[in-house]
This record gives structure tokens, C-alpha cells and sequence, in this order.
């Protein structure tokens, strides 16, 4: 309750904004268009951006309001895919389950200098996994107007910090490391798409 209090204005737009794109992702789960979504995969994004929050701002990080938004939609994603029993447990899971033991007992141990940036490197084995199961299942519908959503978000975030309090680790490093993995997530989606635009472009001529 204390860290939404203190929010300032640009922290409730990049709150705000971070929910955002999650709409069209939970729309295409609904109608159940996207198989390549899995309750364990959004539920372990879900532990994995509440300990790299609480640990950043044990640092007094500032630029928590992006990965609070990210929670509340990883939160929101895992109860629809729970409720539609759509739990596959894969290796990808297994990975990322163990780096959250590990960095839950590095938080344990009071070091949130490191749980954070373990934190920020499981969510990029996590977005890597994301970014391959796209690879493999681009679903334009749902997807692209999501992650440029994500990207959008993730930029104003980074730039706010870097303004407001200069490019670190603490500060930086979660959105600069979530633009990089949401350009990668994009690039098929953003080919498919373009294919598929040029070949309508043919049948139509």
C-alpha cells in the first residue's frame, strides 16, 4: 500500500500503460485463439516480477511502477489460463522454477543487490522461451498490438529513469533488458504479418 501511495504521476501512466497491452493477449485467451500461452509460464513471470520489485526497492529503486504493472497483468493472464486448465508443465518451466528458488533464498539471505539482478536474468530466460514459443506460433491477432504495448511501456520506463536518476543496473536494467527481449518477441510477428500483407496485395492485383 505504502508503494502505490508514493507514486508520482508519471509512475501511474507507466503503471497504467504496463496493464495496457496485456488486453488484446487476454482477449485472444478468451477466445482461446493462442495456444502457446501456459498458466506456469505467466505465474512464474508473476513471482519472478514481484522479487525483482521488492529487491529493487529495498535499493530504493524508483522504476518499480513498470514491473508492478507487469505483475498485476501476469497475475490476471495465469488465473484465465488456471481457470481454462491449460497447466503444461515443460523444461522451460523446470529452469525457470529453480532460478526462482535460487532467488528467493538469495533475497532470503538479504542480499537484494543480487536477487534483484538474478530476478532481471530469469525474466530474460522466461522472455527468451516466450520469444521462441512466438518463433514457432506467431498469432498476429493477439500478439503484435500486446508486445508493441510492452515495448512502448518499457521505453517510457527507461527513459524516465535514465532522466530522472541516470542508467544503472537498479534503475534501468529490468526495461532495457524487457526492450530487448520485446524487439526479438516482435520480429516474427511483425514478418507474418508483412507476408501476409504483400500476399494480399498480390490477389487483390
Amino acid at each position: 500500500m505504502e508503494t502505490i501511495l508514493r507514486m508520482a504521476a508519471i509512475d501511474w501512466l507507466i503503471f497504467v500503460c504496463a496493464i495496457a497491452p496485456y488486453s488484446p493477449l487476454i482477449v485472444g485467451l478468451i477466445k482461446q485463439d493462442d495456444e502457446s500461452q501456459t498458466f506456469f509460464t505467466w505465474f512464474l513471470y508473476l513471482v519472478l516480477d514481484g522479487i525483482t520489485m521488492f529487491s529493487g526497492m529495498k535499493q530504493d529503486n524508483h522504476s518499480y511502477s513498470l514491473l508492478l504493472g507487469f505483475a498485476v497483468g501476469s497475475l490476471i493472464m495465469s488465473c484465465i489460463l488456471l481457470y481454462q486448465g491449460r497447466t503444461q508443465w515443460k523444461l522451460a518451466e523446470t529452469i525457470t522454477a529453480i532460478l526462482i528458488i535460487i532467488c528467493i533464498c538469495v533475497w532470503c539471505e538479504g542480499d537484494s543487490y543480487w536477487a534483484q539482478r538474478t530476478g532481471i536474468l530469469s525474466e530474460c530466460i522466461v522472455g527468451i522461451y516466450l520469444a521462441i514459443k512466438t518463433f514457432k506460433n506467431p498469432v498476429i491477432e493477439y500478439n503484435m498490438i500486446g508486445y508493441i504495448g510492452f515495448l512502448f511501456v518499457s521505453i517510457i520506463s527507461m527513459l524516465v529513469s535514465i532522466i530522472s536518476m541516470g542508467w544503472s543496473v537498479k534503475e534501468a536494467g529490468y526495461a532495457t533488458c524487457e526492450i530487448i527481449l520485446t524487439i526479438i518477441t516482435l520480429l516474427p510477428l511483425i514478418k507474418k504479418w508483412w507476408d501476409e500483407k504483400q500476399l494480399k496485395t498480390r490477389l487483390e492485383n
